[in-house]
């Protein structure tokens, strides 16, 4: 430890070893640098703002094992609002940064011998690579550091930073001061996962009297539910915008107040778990309604707009519920890292997100308790990508871009979650990430259809196959040597045979004596009591000889002619061959009735079964239609594009 004098107030300033080279001296607010040779002076800093932290200069805690010690705290503040650095230092000499902001915690841990990209060459939304890491700029502004404590290992007044996310939950931060960049790598992180001890994480106790804090403008009472978080207070009283600074109230503007009330009030207090969260743990966090805003976008000339209410737990941070005719959001801030963007198409997790809309929405109206800078009139742009029923949104200004998973909730949870006496309204027409209502009754429909209609028609198969088969009619017929083909003398009659019942008829004609020859017969049956001739023909053919050594064959000895249903009754068969002169056979004749099943019933019950999937894909389809016919894409205010609408192409 090194001992020595502030060079302002002459008071003790002791330096830690491996804490840095910057001590702020507690005295007179003096940063002071320890050189070569001696302490010097960088100027001063102001009081530490009391922003509620739970953190304080000393604590100690452990890290993936490795304990550290908080040996500095940096207050950094852009035209947003302020936030905390508190620097770590470890039992292994590394060095890290525990960023809190929006209720939020980064440890970051400075990447050494890195070229980082130059700030001025990065813009929202943009990419840059660190070792192999992709890294998406969320924001990129300027930065004032407005007051220090402890040991710090630098010291800058004024810095511009750009803060991005990667995958797996990896953040990083570039700060460029004085020409250098610096880049700082490492993760999201609770305070429970860097081992404090829970009973020292105190809140400073100052802000008591902000949180009961009155209205500048009309002295109505202000009861705060996150002075720690706060940044902008609209009064509900008179509609006063107020800045929370300092532990204060300025007033900044007079709001106008909007027609209506918001559904869900401020104050309202409710347990719910994170519906974007698959497999919740432990019990429901419990989540205060903070604030309420009007938001709008103007499309063709027509102004739609919805609501948006701000979700408070000190443990979880912030979330959002967003109201639009009826249908409810719940929205959970997602590092951009994690979101692949390209033309119209999101991905997330493996999930394809489809572009809805993009718009320019304007902030019309708040109330309540907001953690950003937040005014009336201040624009946006706002992009939806859904896969029902879940959507991608973001939010993107000059300096900041804004990544949120949202999950439609049913009004009905709303309701019960925050102990609503009044109903919330029903829904009206389609919501962008609603679900498909007949896509899964299709999807179920089809497979059950396909599985019934592919198990009637095996079962018929199975009977026509199996079914009994009832042998009307056996005979052999000789074909007389000199008599002429298709010949009186060369035909013949057969007894009178009887068909019990009305049935189509097999008629098999078989000449076993065939060799290298055909034959074809012309058979008609004749009902003896209506004369009724059904007439069939069936021609066999059979050729074989050797070629090469090798036996060949070809043709068959038989053939089989089906005939339509005849009607039951007592049949003569009536038989005519026709040959080569002089080479005709004899050949033998089988009529029976075949009793297996037919298909046509079976194919009919097939259609009827897919008659219910036909319905509910018609109907899945006309909803489909419906919601994308109003999706919406706007490249610069007023000017607007609806590629899925009828007659327009589908970019």
């Amino acid at each position: 430890m090194k001992v020595g004098d502030c060079p302002s107030c002459r008071a003790p300033v002791e330096f830690r070893p491996g804490a840095g080279q910057i001590k702020i001296c507690e005295y007179c607010q003096t940063v002071v640098f320890r050189g070569e040779f001696k302490l010097e002076s960088l100027g001063k800093v102001a009081e530490l703002m009391d922003t509620e932290s739970p953190l304080k200069v000393g604590l100690t805690g452990r890290y993936s094992g490795t304990p550290f010690t908080v040996a500095g705290r940096l207050q950094k503040a852009n035209a947003a609002g302020t936030w905390d650095e508190w620097c770590l230092q470890f039992e292994d000499e590394r060095v890290g940064w525990l960023a809190e902001s929006e209720g939020e915690w980064k440890l970051l841990f400075p990447m050494n011998n890195v070229a980082a990209p130059k700030l001025e060459s990065l813009q929202v939304l943009g990419t840059f690579t660190l070792r192999d890491k992709t890294f998406v700029v969320e924001e990129k502004n300027s930065a004032r550091t407005l007051s220090a404590q402890g040991q710090l290992p630098a010291f800058n007044r004024d810095h511009l930073y750009v803060d991005a996310t990667g995958p797996k939950g990896v953040f990083c931060s570039l700060d460029e001061a004085d020409g250098e960049t610096e880049a700082f790598v490492g993760s999201f992180t609770t305070l429970k996962a860097l081992g404090f001890d829970p009973l020292e994480l105190e809140p400073t106790p100052k802000k008591e009297a902000l949180r009961h804090a009155r209205c500048t403008e009309c002295n109505g009472g202000l009861d705060l539910k996150a002075p720690d978080a706060t940044k902008r207070v609209a009064c509900p009283y008179c509609g006063a915008l107020l800045e929370v600074r300092g532990g204060t109230l300025n007033f900044l503007e007079l709001l106008e107040k909007p027609p209506f009330e918001a559904r869900i009030p401020l104050g309202a207090v409710g347990k719910l778990h994170d519906p974007t969260v698959d497999k919740p743990q432990g019990p429901p966090p419990e989540w205060t309604c903070l604030a309420f805003l009007v938001r709008s976008c103007n499309v063709e000339g027509t102004r739609y707009p919805w609501d948006e209410y701000l979700l408070w737990n000190r443990t979880e941070g912030f979330r959002w519920l967003m109201h639009s005719n009826g249908h409810w959001t719940w929205l959970t801030p997602t590092p951009a890292g994690e979101v692949a963007l390209s033309f119209r198409q999101a991905k997330l997790g493996g999930q394809t997100f489809r572009g809805y809309q993009a718009v320019f929405a304007t902030t019309e109206y708040v109330a309540g308790e907001c953690y950003w800078q937040v005014r009336a009139g201040e624009t946006a742009q706002a992009s939806e990508y859904v896969a029902p029923p879940r959507s991608i949104n973001i939010d993107i200004t000059d300096n900041e871009a804004t990544f949120t998973l949202g999950v439609m909730v049913e009004a009905a949870l709303l309701e019960k979650t925050f102990g609503l006496k009044k109903k919330l309204p029903p829904a009206v027409g389609l919501a962008p990430a609603q679900l498909n209502p007949y896509s899964q009754k299709a999807s179920e429909a089809w497979t059950w259809g396909a599985l019934w209609a592919g198990a009637l028609v095996l079962v018929a198969i199975l009977f026509s196959v199996l079914g009994t088969t009832e042998l009307y009619y056996l005979g052999h017929f000789s074909v007389p040597p000199s008599a002429p083909s298709a010949s009186a003398e060369a035909q013949r009659f057969s007894d009178p045979f009887e068909v019990k019942k009305s049935v189509p008829l097999e008629v098999q004609v078989s000449a076993p004596g065939l060799s290298n020859n055909w034959q074809g017969v012309s058979i008609d049956l004749v009902n003896e009591k209506t004369n009724e001739v059904i007439a069939v023909y069936a021609e066999s053919e059979y050729y074989s000889g050797t070629d090469d050594g090798e036996r060949w064959s070809e043709g068959s000895y038989s053939q089989t002619r089906s005939t339509d249903v005849v009607e039951a009754g007592t049949y003569v068969l009536r038989a005519t061959p026709s040959f080569e002169a002089g080479r005709g056979v004899d050949y033998d004749i089988r009529v029976q009735a075949d009793d297996g099943a037919g298909l046509a019933c079976p194919l009919f019950l097939v259609l009827l079964l897919l008659a219910a999937p036909l319905y509910y894909s018609l109907r899945a389809n006309g909803f489909e239609t419906a919601k994308w016919n109003d999706a919406v894409f706007q490249s610069s205010p007023g000017v607007s594009s609806f590629p899925y609408a009828k007659g327009d192409d589908d970019d």
